[in-house]
């Protein structure tokens, strides 16, 4: 692995940063127009097919406020950091994320110690902690790391026990926790109630589908639509883990534990340009809509040294089979078995020897 400089690849940036509260707004605007069109149809379809498909389009529509959410909590959405805050703190709401929490464990954590063992998202076990692990405790990890288990993984080990209710004690730091925990609740009791009260002004839909339509399937899409994000950001038969912080800073900058997963244009559009990863990491104040241009200069600086893969669905299912456990002292991807699945990561050829297979 090659070391790159985060500082020198930032300034590289730095004229991307600009921000454009006009087309912030309109942006936001258009997302949550589709997203109570979503909702909309769930009543006025009166196909249980065509509910299911709005609940989740609305799902899915969640995750593209998301992006406009985590932009507003960095303050890089839109010009104003009053308007930021208040932009991330509302539209939190729809995917039930706690914005005091959020800024704890995912801009003073994740952008600070990337990849580091027991402290980011798809963080994974040696062959020692799986050995030991309770029977439930495996089950769960060989669930976690297939395709449909990237729902269940976002569900159980981030939102909630990081995302939504302040169960380790950081109320001395943040003492807002509790107060948009507080705003969840009101939120989800509101919404559920406005949903019951719509399903029975439409006997077609009923109280029973609104809350399946309206709120179970967007939310069950939403948690799987985030693992599967976070997941291709960093995990990859290329892209080191590390013990610690001193490891992490020997082995390399932000750029180095970062995968630009390269997706249709139409699918850069949908998700705001989210998986034009390496470029955020390098300097979170890039709004979503100016990654795709800050992408464009980091891969010219770059070059093959970028970490990259194209999406593909052989690809990204080789990437899960192959990445169970980890061997941090060989710096390589094991199966649950301990068989090596991986060269050590470390190795710029082997990255290169990959993406020529894809």
């Amino acid at each position: 692995m090659s070391y790159h400089d985060t500082k020198r690849l930032r300034a590289a940036v730095r004229q991307y940063t600009r921000r454009n509260t006009p087309h912030a707004l309109l942006i936001l605007a258009g997302d949550l127009l589709l997203y109570a069109s979503a909702i909309t149809g769930i009543f006025y379809f009166e196909s249980t097919v065509m509910k299911l498909l709005c609940g989740i389009l609305a799902g899915m529509l969640v995750s593209s406020i998301f992006v406009i959410s985590h932009d507003a909590a960095h303050d890089s959405f839109t010009g104003n950091k009053t308007l930021n805050r208040l932009i991330a703190r509302l539209t939190y709401l729809l995917s039930l994320h706690n914005y005091s929490l959020w800024l704890t464990a995912h801009n003073r954590m994740h952008h600070q110690v990337t990849n580091i063992r027991d402290m980011n998202s798809w963080s994974p076990m040696t062959k020692q902690e799986y050995d030991v692990a309770s029977p439930g405790k495996r089950f769960l990890e060989r669930i976690y790391r297939t395709p449909p288990g990237m729902c269940v993984y976002y569900m159980l080990e981030r939102w909630w026990k990081f995302k939504f209710y302040p169960f380790r004690d950081i109320a001395g730091k943040y003492n807002d926790v509790y107060r948009d925990f507080a705003s969840l609740v009101i939120y989800l009791v509101a919404w559920t109630s406005a949903l019951v009260y719509a399903g029975l002004q439409f006997p077609g839909t009923g109280p029973g589908q609104a809350l399946l339509f309206g709120l179970l399937v967007p939310f069950v899409t939403w948690n799987f639509m985030m693992g599967f994000t976070v997941y291709l950001h960093h995990t990859h038969e290329t892209i080191a883990w590390t013990r610690d912080r001193e490891e992490s800073r020997r082995m390399g900058g932000q750029a180095d534990f970062t995968m630009h997963v390269k997706f249709p244009k139409w699918y850069n559009l949908i998700s705001h340009n989210i998986m034009e990863h390496t470029a955020h990491h390098v300097d979170p104040r890039i709004p979503c809509y100016n990654l795709g241009r800050a992408q464009q200069t980091l891969t010219r600086i770059m070059g093959e040294e970028m970490h990259v893969m194209k999406f593909s669905f052989p690809a990204y299912l080789r990437t899960m089979r192959n990445c169970k456990l980890y061997d941090f002292d060989n710096c390589c991807w094991l199966d649950f078995d301990g068989k090596r699945t991986s060269e050590p990561v470390a190795r710029v050829e082997y990255a290169l020897k990959l993406r020529r297979a894809a």
